[in-house]
């Protein structure tokens, strides 16, 4: 039987507090901090307590220890270290830590599953300079670890439906946070409020998927383990896309091999969408369709079909895995938005409001903007810390200024960074908020390390988005790798080519094409992605500087003329003005090639 490879494991989870307010008073002095907090703090402790980096995040990270006592024993140091650092450095520099007991899916070089989320909700709600653990934890420790660490009581973490019980540890000297519940605060008896942590369970508005055991249709009936795997992987990897909630593996193989009315699932369960599916072999070649249905209607959403080979079932299953992911986003989100079309104007809440936000946002055109941002003013004036619709606004924002529809770009720009660095200090781990937030720092900053940071979040934690693999196209295209940025965009039009925005992604390509003087091709990508989008105005610049650059006058001109029958009067000191991602000889080759092209000068 074709199974993930699990193990119990102990999972260190780390994270900077006040990270983007550091960066935004001293950015370059915040990350010389922290390189040398990692040379000389980090690196040469790991190795003696047997201590192996999963992977990095910017201004956090996640490691993996052997045992319980290692995990403890490194963090304690380290914060101690750390404390000794903070006496005497010009700059304070704090970081929470947590400790859990995880049972994680194996990579090669990653770890994966439920137990990873959970580290780092647990490491939200540790204390500045301090580390977090739960029970399972306390209880494998024995003598004064032990008891340097303190019960805190019953915590509610964010997106965790059930209380945690959990002790904190603080270097000497340090005081623990007060964590008696207020007057107001309406609290379950043994649950505790924290700064940053949820009193009670918040309503969760993201829409509940479960995948149910795909059926095995194989005439010798032999491919049982490999359908069971399919569903597993399935579930393993929907379980990183923020945007949804699924139900555990365990729950769904009840239903294994009996006949399953989807729409009961609604009435029973709450589920909104239904992944199902079946294995057939013909030899050694091997078919897995799977199809994804709206479970209050039945009606199919979605259908995609994988071929593997029999020795290979891993690799089957991994390729399924993805590509019901990859499909999922987009189809899912399409769905949501027709469903808060549906509601009432006095029941939108800002989710609803987000959702309404986004087809005028892809559009990319003036006047859709422009509702976008009036949608998001209404979302945050419902939840004003809304993750999504800060990162929204934000990247909102920036498409006005750099597509030239703003009449203050300084205001603009000023507020659309605002909004990010909101966005980054107030919403939990999201892949689309990160993405939006690098989103915001790739159009408006010619420096891409931060848009890369947040990006690379945001992959990190679920490498199916397609939009975050776009954004990391455009990033390496301004960074100076447009090589690598094309491969990028090739990969998130093969995870999600029905995706309503991929015309994005060919605007990526152009955008390389132009940046390594293949200018052809980036004609040729700009073309595609006008086609794709139409109202993509702001399009016909790319599409006229290359095409102008590459020699064909008539097709640049033609850009020119498309361009300022939307926006009459555009000339080149305006779209020198509202370019702020790339400059030197780039910025210099991109206007001349406008110039040719006949865009007026001034």
């Amino acid at each position: 039987m074709a199974r993930p490879r699990r193990r119990l494991t102990v999972i260190a989870a780390l994270d900077m507090v006040g990270y983007s307010e550091l960066v935004q008073r001293d950015e370059l002095g915040t990350l010389r901090d922290m390189r040398a907090i990692y040379r000389s703090i980090v690196r040469p402790t790991l190795n003696k307590f047997g201590g192996n980096i999963i992977k990095m995040m910017g201004d956090g990270g996640l490691v993996e220890f052997p045992s319980v006592l290692d995990a403890v024993e490194w963090a304690m140091g380290f914060q101690l270290a750390m404390a000794e650092r903070n006496a005497t450095a010009e700059r304070t520099i704090e970081v929470r830590a947590a400790i859990v007991l995880a049972d994680v899916i194996l990579s090669d070089d990653d770890r994966f599953g439920a137990a990873i989320g959970f580290a780092v909700r647990l490491q939200a709600a540790a204390p500045p300079g301090g580390i977090a653990i739960t029970h399972s934890v306390r209880w494998q420790l024995l003598g004064d670890p032990a008891s340097a660490f303190k019960p805190v009581g019953f915590l509610m973490l964010r997106s965790v439906p059930y209380p945690v019980e959990a002790w904190f540890w603080l270097p000497p000297g340090r005081t623990l946070p007060d964590v008696q519940p207020t007057q107001n605060q309406m609290l379950t008896p043994g649950v505790l409020a924290l700064p940053g942590v949820d009193a009670r369970p918040q309503d969760d508005l993201r829409p509940l998927v479960m995948v149910l055991p795909f059926d095995d249709l194989s005439p010798s009936k032999d491919c049982d383990g490999v359908a069971d795997g399919v569903a597993e992987e399935t579930t393993a990897t929907l379980s990183h896309v923020r945007s949804i909630r699924v139900i555990a593996r365990n729950s769904a193989f009840q239903y294994k091999g009996k006949p399953t009315d989807v729409r009961a699932l609604t009435r029973d369960l709450g589920v909104r969408y239904v992944v199902e599916g079946s294995v057939r072999k013909a030899g050694e070649k091997m078919r897995v369709t799977a199809q994804l249905i709206d479970a209050e209607t039945g009606a199919h959403l979605w259908s995609g079909r994988t071929d593997g080979t029999a020795d290979d079932p891993f690799a089957l299953q991994d390729a399924v895995a993805t590509q019901i992911a990859g499909a999922l986003h987009p189809t899912i989100r399409t769905a949501e938005i027709e469903r808060s079309r549906r509601k009432k104007t006095d029941s939108l809440r800002a989710h609803d409001l987000v959702l309404k936000a986004m087809p005028h946002f892809w559009a990319h055109r003036r006047e859709d903007n422009e509702t976008a941002i009036r949608l998001l003013d209404e979302a945050l004036a419902t939840d004003p810390r809304a993750g999504q619709a800060l990162g929204l606004k934000a990247w909102c924002l920036g498409q006005q200024v750099t597509y030239i529809w703003s009449d203050d770009i300084a205001r603009d720009k000023r507020l659309a960074l605002a909004l990010a660095e909101k966005a980054a200090e107030t919403t939990e781990p999201d892949a689309l908020v990160y993405t939006m937030i690098g989103a915001t720092f790739s159009i408006l900053l010619v420096d891409q390390s931060r848009a890369q940071v947040f990006i690379e979040r945001a992959l990190a934690l679920d490498p199916t988005f397609a939009w975050a693999w776009t954004r990391l196209g455009f990033i390496q295209a301004y960074s100076g790798r447009p090589t690598e940025g094309l491969a990028s965009l090739r990969k998130s039009i093969a995870l999600s080519p029905d995706d309503p925005v991929r015309f994005n992604a060919f605007a990526g390509m152009a955008t390389c094409h132009f940046m390594l003087g293949d200018y052809a091709d980036a004609a040729r990508m700009a073309r595609q992605a006008l086609d794709a989008r139409p109202g993509m105005i702001w399009a016909n610049r790319l599409l006229a500087t290359s095409a102008a650059l590459g020699g064909d006058l008539e097709l640049a001109k033609y850009a020119i003329e498309r361009l300022l029958i939307e926006r009459p009067g555009m000339t080149i000191a305006e779209v020198r003005n509202g370019v702020h991602n790339i400059s030197g000889d780039t910025l210099e080759r991109y206007i001349r090639g406008l110039r040719i092209a006949g865009l007026p000068e001034a």
